[in-house]
């Protein structure tokens, strides 16, 4: 069993032992001053010093008693029991200890709890393109686009669920640089074509002629997450991606979003009224894009009306070369 050791003891009292000492000095001096008889002076003062030792030492074994006592209540985790002891510098020093422990806790349960609710959204829509994918497989003749299409769905499924592992790992690989951001844009339309053939999107590209201090592969994951719900609620019309007063643009006019689910796109697991009626979206590429977005100094935000379409506005003004 653990106990307070004197040197903390020592630490946690020096004002009162400092003060004694101060006491037992001056009775001296007062003796020796006045001339009053040696031996009894010295009696006098050492008789004082002793007293005053047993006064230590009871303080001591005082201590000690509460401090085995607050960390066998730690050491069983009995944290409302610790909270309702009377204060003392010792409890009051273990009580914000635990106190920042408990956060920790919290914190660290909230983020497992995280995990679990996003792992569960995640495997359980990751199975509707396995599943369409196994009935174009059993198909007499196979369509290769409607099944690279199922392919590539579960790719994104893929590259969301490690996009956010990586995302909440302590340390991230960024490697920032300049990177030409019409390239960028470019090689991320190239990775959707199939995409955009798939729902008969055309696309509105307009050069921006701009150079942007980032992380290339983040960026470009930002700009994926965006273009790919752009895609899942648009057919049969157009996307348009521009400059606009050093604001990206990914401009699409696809259903939109209903007014009471616009200031919650954002959100973690929230898939609004759109992603219950696409029976696709896990809720998890914008909340990805928000916090990729904080670590690359870049903010966002969103315009939509429904059945007129939604534009997605990525502020540029902090990594413009």
């Amino acid at each position: 069993m653990s106990h307070l050791s004197i040197r903390s003891f020592l630490k946690k009292e020096k004002i009162t032992i400092i003060f004694g000492l101060i006491i037992f000095f001056y009775i001296l001096g007062v003796h020796l001053i006045f001339e009053i008889e040696k031996n009894k002076s010295i009696y006098i003062s050492f008789l004082y010093l002793f007293l005053f030792f047993m006064y230590i030492c009871f303080l001591y074994f005082e201590s000690n008693r509460d401090y085995i006592e607050e960390t066998y209540i730690i050491n069983k985790r009995d944290y409302k029991k610790i909270f309702e002891m009377k204060a003392s510098p010792l409890s009051k020093a273990l009580y914000e200890e635990i106190k920042e422990n408990k956060v920790y806790r919290d914190e660290e349960e909230r983020k497992r709890e995280d995990v679990k609710k996003y792992l569960t959204i995640w495997t359980h829509q990751i199975k509707s393109p396995i599943f369409a994918l196994k009935l174009l497989l059993k198909k007499d003749e196979i369509n290769r686009l409607d099944c690279e299409k199922e392919i590539f769905e579960i790719e994104e499924y893929v590259g969301n669920i490690l996009g956010y592992v990586r995302m909440n790992v302590d340390s991230t690989d960024y490697v920032f640089g300049r990177h030409d951001l019409d390239i960028i844009i470019r090689s991320v339309i190239r990775k959707y074509s199939i995409q955009f053939i798939g729902k008969n999107n055309s696309v509105d590209f307009s050069e921006t002629k701009k150079i942007i201090l980032t992380d290339a592969k983040w960026f470009s994951f930002l700009l994926e997450q965006i273009i790919s719900n752009s895609i899942k609620y648009t057919e049969n019309g157009k996307i348009s991606i521009y400059l606009r007063d050093n604001e990206l643009v990914i401009e699409d006019n696809g259903i939109g979003i209903m007014p009471e689910d616009l200031p919650r796109i954002f959100d973690a697991g929230y898939t609004g009224y759109n992603g219950r009626l696409e029976k696709k979206s896990t809720g998890l590429g914008l909340n990805l894009t928000k916090n990729i977005g904080k670590s690359l100094r870049i903010t966002l935000r969103c315009e939509s009306e429904v059945n007129v379409g939604t534009r997605i506005y990525i502020n540029l003004k902090n990594i413009l070369s």
